[in-house]
């Protein structure tokens, strides 16, 4: 089947936001008395359900309320500039623009999702945005690739998805994506993509031959 569309993971994939993310999420653990460890963070990590796990290590915080105050303290840091994209991810979106439409699958609330996508440029590249609290059952659950597919009009297996983390990846590969890994260091799901590259640069080459490769097996 031909690849007809991109569907980007946001964080890490193409925003250099992780430190942030974690400083703002430490500093409302510790408004409600509660300490973030490193295991905690490791524990959230690509997965939609980040603001329960948080509001369950904070007595009197709800799922809804801690994502409020994690998203409020990232808008606020994406306004004064505190991270950017990720080296060579500005020319990769611009690559697949050219390739076909664009969709951006985050499980981030989609408030963030915007203003970061807007502030680093890419936002107008964008087609569809399918946000962590738009589906039921967010990575490594297959749905969120599925909805954005659905979105842009296509079938899963017409889009690839770039992904950084293992749930994410384990995701777009339920969907029946085919999935292009942008990681530096070994991930436990990176066995299930079809390509890999360790950086966004990287990855723009990856995805010219990915994109004839697949056409050519439709062949």
């Amino acid at each position: 089947m031909t690849l007809l569309a991109t569907v980007f993971n946001l964080d890490d994939t193409l925003v250099d936001s992780a430190a942030t993310w974690n400083q703002v999420i430490t500093a409302v653990a510790a408004r409600h008395d509660r300490s973030w460890t490193r295991a905690d963070w490791a524990a959230i990590q690509g997965r939609t359900t980040w603001g329960a796990y948080l509001a369950d290590r904070c007595d009197g915080l709800t799922p809804e309320r801690a994502v409020s105050e994690c998203v409020d303290g990232m808008v606020d840091a994406i306004a004064r500039g505190t991270f950017g994209l990720q080296p060579g991810a500005a020319d990769l979106v611009a690559l697949a623009a050219e390739l076909g439409p664009v969709g951006i699958v985050s499980a981030a609330p989609r408030r963030y999702v915007r203003a970061a996508a807007s502030a680093s440029g890419i936002l107008r590249h964008v087609q569809v945005i399918v946000s962590g609290e738009e589906v039921a059952n967010g990575k490594p659950a297959p749905d969120p690739y599925l909805v954005a597919a659905r979105k842009l009009g296509l079938e899963p297996g017409q889009c690839l998805a770039v992904e950084d983390s293992g749930p994410g990846i384990r995701s777009a590969h339920a969907a029946g994506m085919t999935v292009l890994a942008i990681s530096s260091a070994p991930t436990e799901a990176l066995h299930l993509a079809a390509q890999h590259a360790a950086d966004a640069t990287l990855a723009a080459k990856v995805m010219c031959r990915l994109w004839v490769d697949v056409y050519a097996l439709s062949r």
